[in-house]
């Protein structure tokens, strides 16, 4: 699995000292496929309603960008990865692909990162009635198939 950054600069004055790093998060460009589907969105649907707004008939389908942090002191798992959207949590990264995750920006020039941005779709959040409704859920554009 191959993850590039481009580098999004957050920073307050522009310089480009290791201290300031702090305030920059490293933006992962994918390959445009969005495939990784981020796991236990059913738990948030505060956060999809405020994102989305009222459920439709048809649903959603709409472009964002999402964050991942690290979560080492995650008490179900110390490997999580958790996601959010504009400051609301959506889900978490599954197991496999954390760990795929990890390994890819644990080494070179990401592994002094906790926190990553990566575009996103969230999708889903469909309301038919009496025909049933679905969860909202948030497929991420990352590379982390082998």
């Amino acid at each position: 699995a191959s993850l590039s950054a481009e580098l999004c600069a957050k920073n307050r004055n522009g310089s480009k000292t290791y201290k300031r790093m702090k305030f920059e998060i490293p933006f992962i460009k994918g390959p445009g496929r969005y495939l990784i589907n981020v796991a236990g969105e059913s738990f948030y649907p505060e956060s999809f309603a405020v994102l989305c707004g009222p459920r439709r008939e048809d649903g959603v389908n709409i472009e964002a960008q999402a964050q991942l942090d690290l979560q080492d002191d995650n008490p179900h798992d110390k490997h999580a990865v958790r996601v959010s959207i504009q400051g609301h949590p959506v889900g978490h990264l599954s197991r496999e692909h954390a760990r795929a995750f990890r390994r890819t920006v644990r080494y070179g020039e990401l592994s002094m990162y906790e926190t990553f941005e990566c575009a996103a779709i969230i999708c889903g959040g469909w309301d038919r009635g009496e025909d049933g409704a679905g969860h909202g859920g948030v497929r991420l554009d990352l590379d982390l198939e082998n």
